[in-house]
């Protein structure tokens, strides 16, 4: 019998040519793999290597929806704003196309509160079961016949006499004035529930005066004024006339402690161009105490808490 000698030759090439295929097989599938992982596609996107690192140490979940979107140097820092909605993007991109130098925490703010767009062609009906938390100013308004349903009269030892609020907020604000008063300090209720009738008249009677172009500008149309919630009031130092506010004990004082009670200043100065009226000193809004204390530690105004914690 006859024993073949082993062919150490053969079976050398036998093992190149295997671990040849082991070898492009592996490679064929991680490359297959790579093409199919976000960083290939992010990359064939147009975005750098420092934005495909963000993108997936940041936004691994929103990877898909951008993927969808063209590349877009201005993606990035829009998602970077700490109040960015995704949803919003879109018209994020669009106004920074049409305003360039604009800064983008200033487009996210006025996009999120849609004043970047003509209110008058925005016109949304309030939600009123969102309760404290609806939303009423240029772009929501209420009904005609919208009237809080625990409206009743302030008692004249918080308020000048006639005035109207829903009662749970006026416990609330009575709660705010005993405060008050145990600080030295006395307010009174000067305004509060104003009907839609009650501030069509007011309206009419000032676009009468001064033209409907410059009235928009400091008074709401019917429908579109906060005192109609019967949660919204003018509260102020009793029997004093304060020429500025920026050094008056009481308007401080309230500044500091209103938002204890769940009252937010509606109006202020600096959210002007987001609420679309000039500052009202000494304005305030039931938000209730969780809302009220975000907006007072965020130095945020309503429409931007509405637009970010509770939407439509």
């Amino acid at each position: 019998m006859v024993v073949k000698k082993f062919n150490y030759f053969r079976f050398f090439i036998f093992l190149v040519i295997l671990v040849s295929i082991i070898v492009g097989i592996v490679y064929l599938v991680k490359t297959n793999n790579y093409k199919n992982s976000y960083e290939y596609k992010l990359l064939e996107k147009g975005y750098s290597e420092e934005e495909v690192n963000i993108l997936l140490t940041k936004y691994e979940d929103r990877i898909d929806s951008i993927l969808s979107l063209e590349y877009n140097e201005h993606i990035i820092p829009f998602m970077e704003e700490k109040y960015f909605i995704y949803s919003k993007m879109n018209e994020y991109l669009q106004y920074k196309e049409k305003n360039k130098k604009k800064e983008y925490n200033k487009i996210v703010q006025l996009v999120n509160v849609e004043m970047h767009i003509d209110w008058l062609d925005n016109q949304k009906e309030t939600d009123t079961s969102k309760n404290e938390l609806m939303l009423v100013n240029r772009i929501y308004g209420l009904s005609e016949d919208f009237v809080p349903s625990d409206l009743v009269d302030v008692p004249t030892q918080f308020a000048y006499s006639g005035k109207k609020l829903s009662e749970s907020v006026l416990n609330k604000v009575i709660e705010l004035i005993n405060a008050g008063k145990e600080a030295g300090y006395t307010f009174v209720i000067s305004d509060g529930y104003r009907s839609y009738a009650e501030q069509k008249d007011i309206y009419d009677a000032y676009s009468d005066y001064y033209g409907i172009s410059e009235t928009d500008t400091f008074v709401a149309r019917p429908g579109h004024s906060e005192y109609q919630t019967g949660m919204t009031f003018d509260l102020k130092p009793y029997n004093k006339v304060i020429d500025d506010v920026s050094t008056n004990e009481e308007y401080l004082w309230l500044k500091d402690n209103a938002h204890k009670f769940g009252f937010i200043f509606r109006f202020n100065k600096e959210h002007e161009a987001l609420t679309g009226f000039p500052s009202a000193s000494w304005r305030l809004r039931y938000v209730g105490e969780d809302a009220a204390t975000i907006i007072y530690n965020e130095g945020i105004c309503f429409e931007e808490y509405y637009a970010y914690f509770v939407g439509e």
